[in-house]
C-alpha cells in the first residue's frame, strides 16, 4: 500500500467517524489527513509527507477553532438553573418574605421563590439566581 493510500483511508475513516461522534474533533483530522494524502501522491520524501500533515493539522484546527466552533457552542440553549436565570416570570401565588411563601410561574412550571420583598399575584418579576429548589426574584 502506498503512502497516500494509507493517509486517504485514515482520512475517509476519520471523516466516517465523525458521523457517529458529532463533536467536530474527528472532522480535521480527516480533512488534514486527506491534504496529506494529496501532498504524498506528488511528494516522495516521506518527511515532506509528514511535515504537510502536520502543518494540515495546525492549519485545519485552528481554521475550525476560529471559525467553527464559536458558531457550533452559540447555538446551544442553557437548562436548568442557569437557564431560569434573567429571565421574566410571574408571580401566580403572593410572595411573603416573613413566612417564606410564594410561586411564580416560568416556562409553564411554578417554582417556590426566595425574596427579600413582597408581591402581589400577576407581578412580573425577574429571576437573578437560585437556592436550593427556590429562584430568586426582584422587581423588574
Amino acid at each position: 500500500m502506498e503512502p497516500w493510500q494509507l493517509l486517504a483511508a485514515v482520512g475517509v475513516l476519520l471523516l466516517v467517524l465523525e458521523i457517529f461522534t458529532p463533536s467536530f474533533f474527528t472532522m480535521p483530522a480527516g480533512i488534514a489527513f486527506l491534504v496529506a494524502a494529496i501532498v504524498a501522491v506528488f511528494a516522495p520524501d516521506v518527511r515532506i509527507v509528514l511535515a504537510s500533515l502536520t502543518v494540515a493539522l495546525l492549519v485545519v484546527y485552528w481554521i475550525f477553532q476560529r471559525h467553527v466552533w464559536p458558531y457550533v457552542k452559540r447555538g446551544r440553549q442553557e437548562t436548568n438553573a442557569s437557564g431560569m436565570v434573567g429571565k421574566t416570570a410571574v408571580v401566580t401565588e403572593a410572595v411573603d418574605p416573613a413566612s417564606g411563601s410564594g410561586y411564580v410561574k416560568l416556562y409553564g412550571d411554578s417554582w417556590s421563590v426566595v425574596s427579600e420583598q413582597a408581591f402581589d399575584v400577576g407581578a412580573k418579576v425577574k429571576i437573578v439566581g437560585t437556592d436550593g429548589n427556590k429562584v430568586v426574584i426582584v422587581p423588574l
